[in-house]
């Protein structure tokens, strides 16, 4: 692809953004410009790489998706806008961050400010501040295109990326496979699909195979008794009124002695054929229902050993640290181990309910991370457990815009547990907004259940 994002950012944003962003942080526009000179290809090397994770593309679409692609061009007034504006500026990119660099944002900063000459707090800002242009540029490129289209684009910025990142930076964020982890990912992602398709396939192809035995049955079981019945002096009938009405003449003409002993047979033929299409369609729609439930358990005792079987392989170490934990009742590593020791019955989905952010922000607030810490802690004594982690938000405000913080919310989570040395595939994201509410959004109370974070055990 002819497209190099990173000149694109040089042209359009690293000049204003350093001028704005070093009287912000009280260092020199040279040593800023030198600054996201490496932050740039490092951030976008890192968008590269999540594609590979699960639900990776797909998250990356939902969180471009709620950004203002119009800053890129308002550099100056953003920054206009005093010390709030800027503060939401990184608060969106801290989210970003933390998802994308998770537990090596230490590492990335470090060396940003030995090579730029920068302080460690102003890297650390200045990777914040740089996040969300990166991806609002990549929104204006993508814009009405779809998520094939985003994965092309973030493939052609490899060769980019490796030739502007600073000696030492590819090697601390791993991108020496980039092209094959990527490439690995989209065949995997296309395999499974098409074995998705395929099941899905067979499946639709036994049901309609046993739905049209059935209807093949009944009509043929129907057109002979009206062949009877046609031959024995009723076919002149089936030409007068609609069947219904054939039925209710025919019957009241037999009872009143109408038609000959004939007839009368010909009518108990059909009576008899109607009762047995009724019973082969109860008998096809009971082996339909039967099919469906046989389907349907299979599905659970499915998750049933898929999760005792993740659950199996135990880190000792890990778990006499965990045994030590003391978990606040219901919250989310609460909830956790009572579905651990009561069996590993159910789906295994727990809910953050001492978790907190930043009004309209990924940024967790206070103590609260230490629900997180804990749900790490859980993690590590069982290293084959994998999760998924759903964000949520009430029904208010822009559905884009909601969307788009609840995977910021469900990214800076997965940060977090990164940074407590939780490997990054264990873990995928989604943000569904407003979707699946578990209360009503009429009440603040209703709202505030709804705006939540859920973690299920994934496959």
């Amino acid at each position: 692809m002819s497209i190099n994002l990173l000149d694109m950012l040089k042209d359009q944003v690293t000049g204003s953004l350093a001028k704005q962003a070093s009287g912000f942080l009280g260092e020199s526009e040279e040593n800023v410009t030198s600054g996201l000179g490496s932050i740039f290809p490092a951030l976008l090397g890192s968008v590269i790489n999540k594609t590979t994770e699960p639900s990776g593309a797909g998250g990356l679409m939902d969180m471009i998706g709620g950004l203002d692609t119009n800053m890129i061009g308002d550099i100056g007034g953003l920054f206009g806008g005093g010390a709030s504006s800027v503060n939401g500026l990184l608060n969106s990119g801290g989210g970003i961050v933390e998802s994308l660099l998770g537990n090596k944002l230490g590492g990335v900063s470090e060396m940003i400010s030995k090579v730029s000459g920068l302080k460690s707090g102003s890297s650390s800002s200045l990777l914040k501040m740089a996040a969300p242009f990166l991806m609002g540029l990549i929104g204006k490129q993508i814009k009405g295109k779809g998520l094939s289209f985003l994965t092309d684009l973030l493939m052609g910025q490899k060769d980019h990326v490796q030739a502007a990142l600073p000696s030492g930076m590819g090697s601390l964020l791993g991108f020496s496979d980039m092209a094959k982890n990527i490439t690995g990912a989209i065949s995997g992602a296309t395999g499974a699909a098409g074995d998705a398709l395929s099941g899905a396939a067979d499946t639709a192809k036994g049901a309609a195979g046993a739905i049209t035995g059935a209807a093949g049955d009944a009509a043929r079981k129907t057109t002979a008794a009206a062949t009877d019945a046609a031959n024995t002096g009723l076919g002149w009938i089936k030409w007068a009124l609609p069947f219904l009405v054939i039925a209710a003449l025919a019957y009241w003409g037999i009872n009143a002695g109408w038609f000959g002993g004939s007839a009368k047979g010909a009518l108990s033929d059909v009576t008899e054929t109607v009762g047995d299409v009724a019973e082969a369609t109860g008998d096809a729609a009971t082996d339909v229902t039967g099919a469906i439930g046989d389907v349907a358990n299979r599905g659970i005792d499915a998750t049933a050993d898929f999760a005792k079987s993740a659950f199996a392989t135990i880190d000792e170490a890990a778990k006499s640290a965990l045994d030590k934990v003391s978990f606040t009742a219901n919250s989310a590593g609460s909830q956790m181990m009572d579905f651990i020791k009561g069996g590993l019955k159910g789906d295994g989905r727990v809910i953050f309910n001492n978790l907190t952010f930043a009004s309209s922000s990924a940024q967790i607030t206070g103590d609260s991370a230490t629900e997180i810490d804990n749900l790490a802690a859980i993690l590590k004594a069982y290293p084959n457990v994998k999760i998924n982690i759903a964000g949520y938000t009430d029904s208010q405000g822009d559905a884009t815009k909601n969307k788009a913080l609840s995977e910021a919310r469900a990214m800076a989570i997965k940060g977090r547990l990164m940074g407590q040395d939780i490997v990054g595939t264990r873990i995928s994201t989604q943000g569904f907004g407003a979707e699946n509410p578990i209360a009503s959004n009429d009440t603040e109370e209703g709202r505030a259940q709804n705006r939540r974070i859920e973690v299920t055990i994934a496959k």
